[in-house]
């Protein structure tokens, strides 16, 4: 594909992607100031902050550029995305220290902050794909690893399970109720990567205890297991749960890696960034283990 190609995909793929949200987020940007009744910590003017800025620099920025008026090469519009990607991540990891900082001190994550930051975490994914399509194959970084593939349908996995919530009329919905439900969706979502896809497969007995992994990608020797939390449940639930599969799996699968999903849909799990990387370590004989916990 020619560079002007590359370049006018990219640049139609981002401004669709603006343009599908940019009322959204001018909504967003009224709905979540402190005035309305939000309170006037930091957390939540920062919050606001992030979704005025989300809101004016895409809209003066991409919701109608032409090229080459507005950039006037793909090289042109490469540096214009990479420097937005700087700033949306700036405001990101903000959002992430403010969730953070109320999760320690036991206190719940104002509305505003949870919500601007699953619109920060989708217009960052969006950023990376136009960069994606922009740079030729020749130049483009190596493809992702199995790991990274299994995080990217971590991450998306609230949002297609939003869209499967809304059928036809008549159309009866995929609810998540249970492990199950989350297990049967992410195996589907998983054929479109893997080919050898193992649900269920059999482990070894361990001190009198044995049992099945959810899924297992043995050309890959990878391990997948699905949570769901439900209330009631903690994080010192979670770590249990998990030490356990470490146990299980870790016999008999020398040299494999680890995955687990946690599906949070009502927001149990207190700190779920800082739950993700004390899991998210090896845990021999497992060469790999990444937690990944996605809240509805």
């Amino acid at each position: 594909m020619t560079s002007r190609k590359l370049t006018k995909r990219a640049a139609d793929y981002f401004r669709t992607f603006v343009r599908e949200n940019i009322a959204h987020w001018a909504e967003l940007m009224r709905e979540l100031s402190p005035k309305q009744g939000w309170g006037d910590g930091d957390d939540v003017s920062y919050a606001h902050d992030a979704a005025m800025f989300l809101y004016t620099a895409t809209d003066e920025q991409f919701l109608d550029f032409e090229m080459p008026k507005d950039f006037a090469s793909g090289a042109d519009l490469l540096k214009g995305l990479r420097l937005f990607r700087a700033q949306v991540d700036f405001y990101l990891k903000g959002v992430e220290e403010h969730m953070t900082q109320a999760s320690a001190a036991s206190q719940t994550i104002p509305f505003p902050v949870s919500t601007i930051y699953r619109e920060y975490e989708k217009c960052l994914a969006a950023v990376d794909e136009a960069i994606r399509l922009l740079v030729p194959p020749s130049s483009a970084s190596p493809p992702a690893s199995d790991m990274e593939i299994l995080k990217r349908i971590a991450r998306r996995f609230p949002d297609v399970v939003a869209q499967l919530a809304k059928r036809r009329s008549g159309k009866p919905a995929l609810d998540m109720t249970d492990e199950y439900d989350v297990q049967y969706l992410f195996l589907a979502l998983l054929r479109l990567e893997f080919d050898d896809i193992r649900p269920e497969d059999a482990v070894p007995s361990v001190a009198g205890g044995s049992g099945r992994v959810d899924c297992h990608l043995k050309d890959r020797k990878i391990l997948i297991e699905f949570k769901m939390t439900r209330p009631g449940y903690k994080a010192a639930n979670l770590r249990k749960e998990l030490a356990d599969d470490f146990v299980l799996y870790g016999q008999d699968h020398d040299g494999h890696r680890l995955f687990a999903f946690v599906y949070d849909p009502g927001r149990h799990i207190e700190n779920p960034r800082g739950i993700e990387r004390d899991l998210s370590c090896p845990r021999l004989p497992l060469v790999e283990v990444v937690t990944v916990i996605r809240e509805g």
